[in-house]
């Protein structure tokens, strides 16, 4: 997100073995992985974008919505296309969630930083791709 976080010219992630300590510029948006395996409804897991910023209007609300394509797929433990030891990397930064789905196996790449408030589906790429390298759920 680098300049619309305060992270321009930085990488993303922190500095060496140093852990965050408040020193760093508070984020402003958080994304949640949303699903709704076993509740009886039969819609696609979303992405939750909430506004985190104390001085927004919106603060502590959910501002958008990113409906997933497919029903069923259980999203799971997301990340970043860059990983916090890029730090001090000007040419890494985190455009990019990565949003594995548990059960059906799929891969969701989400670009959040065009529209970091509205983010967006970038890649969902075959199913061949995680059955070539093992990525799936064991008990798939």
């Amino acid at each position: 997100l680098g300049e619309k976080t305060g992270f321009a010219g930085m990488g993303c992630g922190l500095s060496g073995n140093n852990r965050w300590n408040g020193a760093g510029p508070r984020e402003r948006l958080l994304y949640l992985p949303c699903i709704y395996r076993n509740t009886g409804i039969d819609i696609p897991d979303f992405l939750a974008t909430v506004d985190v910023d104390p001085q927004s209007p919106q603060y502590c609300q959910v501002i958008h919505r990113l409906p997933m394509p497919n029903v069923g797929d259980e999203l799971h433990h997301s990340g970043w296309n860059a990983c916090s030891s890029c730090h001090g990397d000007p040419g890494k930064s985190r455009d990019f969630l990565i949003l594995p789905a548990l059960v059906s196996s799929r891969i969701y790449v989400v670009d959040v930083a065009s529209q970091p408030r509205a983010p967006r589906i970038h890649k969902v790429p075959p199913l061949g791709i995680s059955l070539l390298f093992f990525l799936i759920f064991p008990g798939f």
